[in-house]
């Protein structure tokens, strides 16, 4: 049968052909347009130093969040007492005659210390200095550099124990080594928390 076209096709197949025609111009436009610039920019890298300051400030934060402000001072005098107990801890020499886990003295002196700090923390935390050192009325920035403080003096003491321990002196950016590897930086680390409690009573 031989169909005749009515004016509604007509009208129909020139309004699709107006539309596909229309799209196209629009995307040939559009496929030609450029933002100035545009191709200069390209994903940022951070570098090694940059990658370890975002880690250290997250760190801290989580620090500062987990411990709050109580236990932050507590963590702090455990530090003190942990490296001061690793520095007279007499059965060095047994450990290494009997345990397998090592045989480096500075690496097990590190873990000493960890262990100390872990075990100090624990009984002050649950004694009667909790309810008498603490930073209750210090602002969430004193507590944070606290904790940074904290950080520094912990990295600090494992370095001059034990440089190579883990490879941590070659994980950190070579430009902060002199400012925390060695005995008179450690020195200095040690001062930091004291000062800040001096201020923080200052400011009471």
């Amino acid at each position: 049968m031989l169909h005749i076209p009515t004016l509604g096709d007509v009208t129909s197949s020139a309004s699709q052909a107006a539309g596909q025609a229309v799209t196209k111009v629009v995307t040939d436009k559009a496929s030609q347009i450029t933002i100035p610039g545009l191709g200069a920019l390209h994903t940022p890298t951070l570098s090694s130093g940059e990658l370890f300051g975002i880690l250290v400030v997250v760190g801290v934060l989580l620090m500062a969040l987990t411990l709050g402000r109580t236990r932050t001072l507590i963590s702090t005098l455990a530090i003190y007492v942990a490296f001061s107990l690793q520095a007279m801890f007499p059965f060095f020499g047994w450990l290494i005659q009997h345990q397998s886990f090592t045989n480096d003295l500075p690496t097990l002196r590190v873990f000493v210390f960890l262990i100390l700090y872990a075990v100090v923390f624990g009984l002050l935390n649950r004694s009667v200095l909790k309810t008498r050192f603490n930073l209750s009325e210090a602002s969430f920035v004193a507590v944070v550099a606290m904790g940074l403080a904290q950080l520094g003096f912990i990295i600090s003491i494992i370095l001059n124990l034990a440089p190579s321990f883990y490879d941590i002196s070659q994980r950190l950016p070579a430009k902060i080594l002199p400012f925390i590897g060695n005995h008179q930086a450690l020195f200095y680390w040690a001062l930091v928390p004291i000062f800040l409690l001096v201020f923080q009573k200052k400011s009471d």
